[in-house]
């Protein structure tokens, strides 16, 4: 905190006064600026540091993309093979519930805890307009992604309560039934998660590939 104390000795003169207060003026400048300027180091300082993390956590996110659409790739083929042999039953009916496969196969969760740690800690506000559009637009993405994550596995477990319910595989017209409405539901919900992966692929390359412009600004700043 700056403080102002008084002089030790009595003003007689305006002469003294104006000097007294010249002193005053110059070094209340002085101490603002040094102020403003530890103030304009430790910002420097903090978004540099959130962008090297921000930079660290997306990173990770395109290892675990890589493994999500091999994921979709594997679950789209087995939903659609369920699919066909449940339209098979129900012209020629046969046990099928043991060949059935619903899983969520092998998917990981994107990481956003960097994000949410720079969006408390007012990094986000030092940012420029449109370095801070990109990780609102991707993080975005990412939330979508694991809440519609959720949602799918929340309906593949349907569908293997369903499947389940004849032990020795022989599923009633009215299983049948049921399992084509949710397998459609599961297919619906893999295609759109293969888009939001897509976009999140896209937005990830862009980011990569405007890293030098960003080192550029950063080094002119």
């Amino acid at each position: 905190m700056i403080e102002v104390h008084p002089p030790h000795e009595r003003v007689h003169s305006w002469t003294q006064f104006f000097i007294h207060i010249a002193a005053i003026t110059i070094g209340l400048l002085i101490a603002i600026g040094l102020e403003q300027t530890v103030v304009y180091f430790h910002h420097r300082h903090q978004l540099q540091e959130a962008r090297r993390e921000l930079t660290a956590e997306l990173e990770e996110n395109r290892r675990v993309l890589t493994k999500n659409l091999d994921a979709v790739r594997k679950m789209t083929a087995e939903v659609d093979a369920n699919m066909a042999l449940l339209h098979a039953a129900q012209t020629s009916p046969a046990p099928i519930g043991s060949k059935l496969v619903y899983g969520l196969g092998n998917f990981w969760w994107p990481k956003d805890a960097t994000w949410q740690a720079v969006k408390q800690n007012g990094s986000l506000g030092l940012m420029a307009h449109d370095e801070l559009h990109y990780y609102v637009y991707i993080y975005e993405d990412i939330s979508i992604i694991m809440e519609q994550s959720s949602e799918l596995g929340a309906r593949i477990e349907l569908a293997r309560a369903i499947a389940r319910r004849s032990p020795d595989g022989n599923l009633t017209p009215r299983d049948i039934e049921e399992l084509i409405t949710v397998t459609s539901e599961v297919q619906a919900k893999v295609a759109y998660l293969t888009l939001l992966f897509r976009l999140e692929e896209n937005a990830l390359q862009k980011k990569i590939e405007g890293i030098p412009k960003i080192e550029q600004k950063l080094n002119q700043n």
